[in-house]
């Protein structure tokens, strides 16, 4: 999964924040989706802006699940681990690096994300008795309640307090499944405590998933009974929803079996030392990234009329090699000489002061060695 397209956001307190791309799509198609609600039938005049404000209100939200991570990055250094990565995707990750971790560490670190969105809900909690409560404002969880501030803040408050429930569910990679774990590991075991709990979040995905797929049948239905104003209805948003949920299940079948084989790879003495997320769900870092931008550079050599040009310099043959194919050549001579002093009757004293010579001009530089020899007077 480390080839998943992310965009980088920058460091905080240490910690690198990466947006995951496909949520940014995720993101654009809901509220492409909530505007055609919008516009539908006979809609009231002015219901566009309730698009954008549902817009507004997922922005706030990926900024809520930030904070959700930063609870985790947070009881991690209290518990003595180091936060590595923080990526905002589906739901959020933040990726550690633990050393002699416990089974305990996992699951107060799995529950301070969700006691985050506890607070968020609890704070802006009196909004939402304000729209139960007024009867001239738009129904309750409708698109159209969220142009208001007050329908506005009373999303708010339920979307945290559903997140933060949906965080303490079984099914994998929630903090709950993770919870499990840890609180299955003290019994069992690590591996044995895995195995249970993928059993677990295998079995809760399916469920869902099974709800979602009786939810796209009978859609149809649900639209004819929501009528023109798909905006003032909240049947709508489970609808525009459901594509959510089961995507999530998907996921969340996946992430289970990952870390089940993580585990098996592994063994559950080094598996453990883990906190988090499995490490191959973290994308490349932006060290890594660069790193990597910087290699390429170095390596690529580009070829221009078949000479390459680029990478490391040709320094040519070194001066060691000059010498041995200079000693090789003077030794070739020498032999051709002694040859032709054998065979013309010469003496010792001719092929010594040839040989003196070849040996004086292998130690000469290469102009005065190709200089041409002057031409013997006939």
């Amino acid at each position: 999964m480390r080839w998943r397209p992310t965009l980088y956001l920058g460091r905080w307190a240490g910690v690198e924040i990466r947006l995951d791309l496909i949520l940014v799509v995720l993101i654009g198609l809901l509220f492409f989706s909530s505007l055609r609600d919008a516009q539908a039938g006979n809609a009231p005049a002015g219901e566009v802006w309730t698009a954008i404000a549902h817009l507004v209100l997922l922005v706030v939200l990926v900024g809520c699940m930030f904070l959700h991570e930063v609870g985790h990055a947070f009881m991690c250094k209290l518990r003595g681990h180091e936060p590595r990565m923080i990526l905002l995707s589906f739901v959020g990750l933040t990726f550690f690096k633990a050393s002699k971790a416990k089974p305990s560490d996992e699951f107060w670190i799995a529950l301070a994300g969700p006691m985050v969105n506890l607070l968020i809900a609890a704070a802006t909690a009196p909004f939402v008795f304000i729209q139960a409560t007024d009867r001239t404002l738009p129904p309750m969880l409708t698109q159209a309640s969220m142009a208001s501030l007050v329908g506005f803040m009373s999303w708010l408050s339920i979307l945290n307090f559903l997140i933060a429930l949906g965080n303490l569910t079984p099914g994998w990679p929630a903090d709950g499944a993770r919870a499990v774990r840890g609180w299955l590991a003290k019994k069992y075991g690590y591996g044995a405590g895995t195995v249970r709990a993928v059993a677990i979040s295998h079995g809760f995905w399916l469920v869902m998933a099974g709800l979602s797929v009786i939810i796209m049948t009978i859609a149809p239905m649900i639209k004819t009974l929501v009528g023109n104003t798909p905006t003032r209805s909240s049947a709508s948003m489970i609808v525009m929803y459901n594509i959510v949920f089961l995507l999530m299940a998907v996921i969340g079948l996946y992430y289970g079996w990952a870390e089940k084989r993580r585990v098996a790879r592994l063994g559950a003495e080094r598996a453990a030392e883990v906190v988090g997320p499995p490490p191959e769900f973290m994308p490349k870092s932006h060290e890594e990234k660069q790193k990597e931008g910087e290699e390429k550079i170095i390596n690529t050599e580009a070829t221009v009329d078949g000479k390459k040009v680029g990478g490391k310099k040709d320094e040519g043959p070194s001066k060691v090699d000059e010498l041995k194919d200079k000693a090789k050549e003077t030794l070739e001579t020498g032999k051709m000489a002694y040859k032709v002093a054998k065979a013309t009757g010469k003496g010792g004293g001719w092929f010594a002061k040839k040989g003196l010579k070849m040996v004086g001009a292998m130690f000469t530089s290469d102009d005065k060695y190709d200089k041409k020899p002057k031409e013997e007077k006939k």
